[in-house]
């Protein structure tokens, strides 16, 4: 039942990336409303699909394919919320091919999960690990935003005028995004470590690769944020300091599922 709602999904996400691919060289609106509808029915499937794996197996999946499914689903649930909110259907056409292609390898990764040691076998890990997954998401959201905000600064400056400056959203819209991004990024990154501190606690502390890239992460964007804050930085320093620490983010990510370890500040 799961790998039938999560293929179904997939099908569907296919879909609305077309749409909104379409929508970047066409700027209809209705492609626009009928990429919003199509995402919000594979948003439904997915999340059925992810409902139906934690409670078939009694707590969230540690598993790299489970992780890969989520992580798809909160950015692409990320990306909806945006385009409510700030009606910028055009980001879909950056976030949806991205979604899909680490949805792709859930199917092809082995599914197997190592049993849990009876000391994490509670309410805390599930929440440790969606939240560390909702930290990934944004900050992959805000380094593509990030990326865009660079782009369109670079076709300004050089006053080269193509097709993505006449689509992509105004540098002001792309740096709130990137900000509001960052925030809600920082926030779960926090409470992940925080959260990671019982596992510590558990099992004692290693230093590691995951370990050490977390809290590089979250000193680099606790730094970002009180220079936003306190320096009035802006604009395309912004941008590439938050794709730095994503890209070391990912360290911790993809680091992560080893069937052995548990606890500290990256995904279990």
């Amino acid at each position: 039942m799961t790998r039938m709602l999560l293929s179904i999904a997939c099908h569907v996400y296919g879909l609305a990336t077309i749409v909104y691919l379409t929508h970047l060289v066409r700027q209809l609106r209705g492609l626009a409303v009928v990429g919003r509808v199509v995402l919000a029915v594979g948003l439904v499937l997915h999340g059925a699909a992810l409902v139906v794996q934690v409670t078939g197996q009694g707590g969230v999946p540690l598993g790299m394919a489970q992780g890969l499914s989520l992580l798809s689903f909160l950015l692409l649930a990320i990306f909806f919320a945006i385009d409510l909110v700030y009606r910028r259907p055009v980001i879909g056409a950056f976030v949806t091919p991205l979604a899909l292609a680490i949805l792709v390898p859930a199917f092809i990764v082995p599914a197997e999960l190592a049993p849990l040691p009876e000391p994490v076998r509670g309410p805390l890990l599930p929440v440790h690990i969606a939240i560390a997954l909702l930290g990934v998401a944004a900050f992959a959201v805000a380094a593509g935003v990030g990326l865009m905000y660079v782009v369109m600064e670079r076709q300004m400056k050089g006053k080269r005028f193509g097709l993505l400056f006449s689509r992509l959203p105004p540098l002001m819209v792309l740096d709130e995004l990137n900000r509001w991004l960052v925030v809600l990024g920082f926030i779960a990154l926090s409470i992940t470590l925080a959260t990671g501190a019982f596992f510590d606690s558990t099992f004692g502390f290693h230093l590691d690769p995951k370990r050490i890239a977390t809290l590089i992460g979250w000193i680099l964007f606790a730094l970002l944020l009180g220079a936003r804050s306190l320096a009035g930085w802006r604009g395309r320093r912004v941008a590439l300091v938050t794709m730095a620490g994503f890209c070391i983010l990912l360290v911790s990510f993809l680091s992560s599922y080893d069937p052995g370890r548990f606890g500290g500040g990256g995904v279990h």
